[in-house]
């Protein structure tokens, strides 16, 4: 496998600029790019040329970083993808289509379901450039589910005791749109009894008390201040820097 194109996004709403090389920082991303966020799952698009041919598309219209010429259907969450001589990229999960995609053309969203690339976390800085080899290394890090419930669920568990997230970092960390706050509700009512919702505070600090019993109390147990039914500490807060594995690298 090697890299056919490389696309960074600096601004919204202007079209992605080729590039000739690109620079990946742990956990961050692509230096310069809008995506390149802390704790986000989102942070590089790798795509395929065979999309492209296969759907009559341009390089850059699915919104990828990466273009390479094989196909992304062998790849799967958790690997790790070696690209040049130094960085690693972990795959986290597929990214789903878009209305984005139907500007381009009509019914592109439904048609190219599962298939617009693979989303991935920058693990290992290094530069990347025009022609790099890519290889699948031995390394695998724990699968994200593809599903916004499984990701809930995948997410919730790993929130540290003594620690909360806000639901607006909750939706940042799973990789969703904030259009997923209405959801919130439902996978709380819905959730495992082993998962610590009682961890997932508004974003404004307040308790989430009308879907989680005896929110407060458990909290307290843990060690975390409530006053007038908020967070008291910003400390409190989980980093969201630490929100997705980034491995020993």
């Amino acid at each position: 496998m090697k890299v056919t194109k490389l696309f960074i996004k600096q601004e919204h709403g202007i079209p992605a600029k080729e590039c000739l090389a690109l620079t990946l920082q742990r956990g961050r991303g692509i230096l310069g790019d809008i995506n390149a966020l802390p704790g986000s799952p989102r942070q590089v698009l790798i795509a395929s040329t065979s999309t492209l041919v296969e759907f009559g598309l341009k390089p850059g219209e699915l919104g990828e970083n990466i273009l390479i010429d094989a196909e992304i259907e062998h790849f799967s969450s958790g690997m790790v993808l070696q690209v040049g001589l130094s960085a690693l990229i972990r795959l986290s999960f597929l990214c789903e289509p878009c209305a984005y995609l139907d500007k381009i053309q009509p019914g592109l969203a439904k048609r190219i379901k599962g298939k617009r690339g693979f989303l991935g976390i920058v693990v290992r800085d290094g530069e990347i450039a025009l022609e790099d080899k890519i290889s699948v290394t031995p390394y695998r890090l724990k699968a994200i589910p593809n599903e916004a419930k499984g990701r809930f669920s995948e997410f919730v568990q790993r929130i540290p005791l003594g620690k909360v997230v806000k639901t607006t970092e909750l939706l940042f960390a799973m990789g969703v749109s904030k259009a997923y706050s209405r959801a919130i509700p439902t996978f709380l009512k819905k959730a495992d009894s082993r998962l610590p919702i009682h961890r997932i505070v508004r974003a404004d600090g307040r308790l989430l008390s009308e879907y989680i019993v005896e929110q407060e109390r458990s909290l307290v147990q843990e060690g975390i201040e409530i006053k007038l039914d908020r967070i008291a500490n910003p400390n409190f807060y989980w980093e969201s820097s630490q929100f997705h594995e980034l491995g020993n690298f």
